[in-house]
């Protein structure tokens, strides 16, 4: 039998069971506030709930990091309801599937779970799962892309990754916000670490088979880079990664995507040459939920991942990834491009 089997048959089975949880309330969600304004919702609670679940379960001795904690349901009696309706609610048509899965027992239960995820602190040492319950909820909340993640980490380096992309339909093999796939359940995207990346379609009876990847390997030349980002947003410096889409003479803004698992996804199904994250200042946090396990898809089907010092990522310093020094997930072909046209950009910036 293959390394992390039963791992890996657990966590898309638990990612499968989320996906149809959240995709059945998409267009009813109301969200709550977070303390950085954006917005939270009950299918992210009830989906952190489903995947921890399943996991505690199958592998008791293994530990978790989720975005949330408890203390928002605490506070609020109706949304902690309707959080246990939902997760309680949540099962897979296919009888042998769901008996693989547990669920929470009672309402007490269903907020220890949760508090497993937020606060979690991961470490360098042994196991411990990685989730983003609803990756992209701004988008979310609006219909359209988003990403259930779930990660296995051992000895801070991933070893199991799993993105359902519940909304996730290329149209001409481009990856975009509107292109949803309305009548199913989008795509599940697999890797384990020395086996590669797998994809399958998900359904609401269940997982269909999966196929190999195809490697992404070779990229465009840097005039053709199909380069993805979120132009919009503050914690990157996308002044800086325009001025190297100008220097390549690429096109820019190009594949904009919100949720960063979806940009990964872009990488291996979308088109997509790059993506950059170059932190707008010191202050700036990469979470280890926004990327762990989709990095693992694009370092398994041959792509390459690192920060922007050309340094492996280290998923093995707690809840961040702020021992390096942003992000940089390419094809393997134009990887070194990108890295050299940055640093010229740093310098050139420096001296300013």
């Amino acid at each position: 039998m293959a390394a992390y089997t039963r791992e890996r048959q657990i966590a898309e089975l638990a990612v499968l069971r989320a996906s149809i949880l959240t995709k059945r309330v998409q267009s009813t969600v109301s969200g709550i506030s977070k303390a950085d304004d954006s917005p939270v919702t009950a299918a992210d609670f009830a989906a952190q709930v489903v995947l921890i679940s399943a996991l505690r379960s199958a592998f008791p001795g293994d530990t978790f990091v989720g975005e949330e904690d408890s203390s928002a349901l605490r506070d609020d009696d109706a949304l902690k309801q309707r959080v246990w309706e939902l997760a309680s609610g949540a099962h897979l048509e296919n009888p042998k599937d769901e008996a693989l899965l547990a669920s929470p027992k009672d309402i007490d239960e269903l907020l220890e779970v949760i508090d497993l995820g937020g606060k979690g602190q991961g470490g360098k040492t042994g196991r411990f799962w990685v989730m983003d319950p609803i990756d992209g909820t701004a988008t979310f909340l609006k219909g359209e892309q988003y990403a259930v993640s779930l990660a296995l980490i051992e000895d801070g380096r991933e070893v199991v990754g799993v993105l359902g992309c519940a909304n996730l339909k290329p149209v001409d093999g481009k990856v975009s916000e509107s292109a949803i796939d309305k009548e199913g359940l989008g795509l599940m995207l697999t890797a384990v670490r020395g086996q590669g990346t797998t994809i399958r379609k998900m359904d609401f009876s269940g997982l269909q088979s999966s196929q190999p990847l195809d490697s992404i390997s070779k990229a465009s030349t840097p005039a053709d880079a199909q380069i993805i980002n979120y132009s919009t947003g503050s914690s990157s410096r996308h002044d800086l990664i325009g001025k190297l889409a100008s220097s390549f003479g690429a096109k820019f803004p190009n594949i904009e995507l919100y949720s960063s698992h979806i940009r990964y996804a872009a990488l291996l199904v979308g088109g997509g040459d790059f993506q950059l994250r170059v932190p707008s200042s010191s202050d700036v946090h990469m979470w280890i939920w926004d990327h762990a396990g989709a990095q693992l898809t694009v370092t398994e089907a041959g792509g390459k991942v690192t920060d922007l010092d050309g340094k492996e990522m280290d998923f093995g310093v707690g809840r961040d990834l702020n021992r390096n020094n942003g992000l940089l997930a390419a094809r393997q072909g134009i990887h070194g491009a990108v890295l050299d046209g940055m640093s010229k950009l740093f310098a050139e910036d420096a001296s300013r």
